[in-house]
């Protein structure tokens, strides 16, 4: 005998045992074998694209948020400036019904020393609703001055029309008032 038969003596048939445990390990190779496969086409067809689609909207999500938040800032700053312009505006509105009383005064002190009589009473009338408007929008705190500046505004219509040269020291004392009204609420810098 020569060498490889002595080999293949020694090789033990297979017994049915063997093939059935061989057979069976197949088959769980196949079977290990087709889950991976199945499970390598779960990934690339339904995780991987998902995956993308939810990095996208991540990406647009946050593009979104910067957006809003840059609007945001916008809309704060709009807001900001409408308010500062709002109290420009009602700053500017109350200095104009000081000078409207004001004036309504310096015509009326002008119109007595021209001895015209429709003139002052028409410029006493428009520094009485003036000083009218100016209480209501200055509220509570200075209602007493109000009040003080409308009763000598009154008094000296009556002046007027009973004696137009005595209204004049009244006259006198109400532009002196609005004067230093004038300068408490617009300060000159």
């Amino acid at each position: 005998m020569n060498e490889n038969e002595s080999i293949l003596s020694e090789i033990k048939p297979e017994t049915r045992l063997q093939k059935s445990m061989h057979s069976a390990w197949r088959w769980v190779l196949v079977a290990v074998l087709a889950f991976g496969l199945g499970a390598l086409l779960i990934v690339f067809t339904l995780y991987v694209p998902t995956r993308q689609k939810l990095d996208k909207a991540n990406a647009d999500l946050e593009h979104t948020n910067a957006v809003l938040t840059s609007k945001t800032d916008q809309i704060t700053t709009l807001q900001t400036g409408a308010e500062t312009l709002q109290k420009n505006l009602d700053s500017t509105t109350l200095h104009m019904d000081v000078l409207k009383a004001l004036s309504g005064v310096r015509g009326a002190s002008l119109a007595v020393a021209a001895n015209d009589y429709a003139g002052a009473r028409l410029s006493l009338i428009q520094a009485t609703e003036a000083l009218a408007t100016l209480s209501d929008r200055l509220g509570t705190e200075q209602k007493d001055v109000f009040t003080a500046m409308l009763q000598s505004a009154a008094q000296t219509l009556a002046d007027v029309q009973t004696d137009l040269k005595s209204a004049q020291p009244e006259l006198d004392q109400l532009t002196q008032n609005l004067v230093q009204l004038e300068d408490n609420l617009f300060p000159n810098p």
